[in-house]
């Protein structure tokens, strides 16, 4: 017999499942921008999630049966890592990644594509039209490969904050994303302010890791309530000072 192709199926939840809150991967979603920075669209009702790929199954034979493999692709290089800082002219490369951004954006946020199957980044739109001086984004390469990219930006009060941050599905879960956010904090010193959502327990332990390395005990978390959107679950913000 011959395995068939693990073609994508989606699932719709079950009543006792819709409206439960989601566990968010610490890497599978972004970690920096908080409900306040993101654009709000409907989800529709009964839906759980984006297709998940079904295991390999075998077609029924007569003949002999051959057993499954558990053997994977050999996973990509981790190393070098590197953050090559670019500007507006970047523009396609940005495009690009912001959008594999976005969607995985979508599933904890409840966000939909627009009509023509794209999805909003407003904070992309603003790095290229350079009307906050202030944003600075990077392409981060693993070995020798595209592998995601950071942007952030620094307030009135001189405060700098993770803006966008994206790292590939094949790179994730191996250490690449906490040495990216190690170099960008060690590449802007002073306070940090960083958004979260609470309830994504992953992010929260990402970036109280993140903290802690960088400032030892000497961090604090605030939650404050979405502005207009009372509905939504209060954003945290976790405050810390990098030194040289």
């Amino acid at each position: 017999s011959r395995p068939t192709r693990p073609w994508p199926r989606c699932a719709r939840s079950s009543p006792a499942t819709e409206g439960a809150k989601q566990t968010l991967s610490p890497a599978a979603y972004h970690l920096g921008m908080p409900h306040a920075l993101l654009d709000r669209a409907r989800i529709t009702p009964g839906w759980s999630g984006p297709c998940r790929y079904a295991r390999s199954v075998t077609t029924p034979s007569t003949g002999p049966t051959s057993e499954g493999t558990s053997a994977r692709p050999p996973a990509p290089a981790t190393t070098p890592i590197e953050l090559v800082q670019i500007d507006r002219s970047s523009r396609s490369v940005l495009e690009n990644l912001g959008q594999l951004y976005r969607h995985d954006l979508s599933e904890g946020l409840a966000h939909l594509p627009n009509d023509d199957g794209t999805f909003n980044n407003r904070r992309l739109d603003v790095f290229r039209s350079g009307a906050d001086p202030t944003l600075r984004a990077w392409l981060i390469r693993v070995g020798g490969r595209l592998g995601g990219f950071v942007m952030t930006h620094t307030d009135d009060q001189g405060r700098h904050h993770i803006g966008d941050f994206f790292v590939v599905r094949a790179l994730r879960r191996r250490g690449i994303g906490h040495e990216v956010i190690r170099r960008v904090l060690a590449a802007q010193p002073g306070q940090w302010q960083i958004g979260f959502q609470d309830y994504n327990r992953g992010a929260r332990q990402f970036w109280t890791a993140v903290a802690t390395e960088a400032a030892g005990d000497a961090w604090t978390i605030e939650h404050r309530p979405v502005p207009g959107l009372a509905h939504l679950p209060p954003d945290s913000f976790i405050a810390f000072t990098v030194t040289h």
